[in-house]
């Protein structure tokens, strides 16, 4: 990781990149010029629970995931990593987002999302871009 902007990928970017679904062009921009890309290991529970509970459209998983995760390194959740997610005192509860926003310190990595509860950490290396909303869905 000798990158100066090595990136992690929120869950929702890795998923509309992927799938080619509406993302800002300086998102996708940003994507292409700054390799390499991670990802958290929970972001494959996020995905994996979604289509469980049948609230992603997608293949079957493994099928997916093979094709998904090419070109991205998967980090752990460790327990370094599980913990600083459990200690941190910011407001934002999602367990999965704390999983990523300490695995993103843990590993000095900018992370990159559009979850507005999250550009107001910090210390935390980011790169916020305002989702994209498409008429019928919830803006996130």
């Amino acid at each position: 990781m000798e990158s100066e902007s090595v990136t992690l990928l929120d869950t929702g970017v890795w998923f509309r990149y992927y799938h080619k679904l509406p993302l800002r062009p300086a998102l996708v921009a940003y994507l292409r010029e700054n390799p390499p890309l991670y990802l958290s290991a929970i972001s494959v529970w996020e995905i994996a629970t979604k289509l469980r509970l049948g609230k992603l459209p997608c293949p079957p998983l493994a099928e997916w995931l093979e094709e998904a995760l090419t070109d991205y390194e998967v980090l752990p959740v460790t327990d370094t990593v599980a913990r600083a997610a459990g200690e941190n005192l910011m407001d934002h509860q999602d367990p999965a987002d704390r999983l990523i926003i300490a695995t993103a310190v843990e590993h000095s990595l900018v992370l990159l999302h559009t979850d507005r509860r999250i550009r107001t950490l910090k210390g935390l290396q980011q790169r916020y871009f305002k989702s994209v909303v498409v008429a019928g869905s919830p803006e996130e």
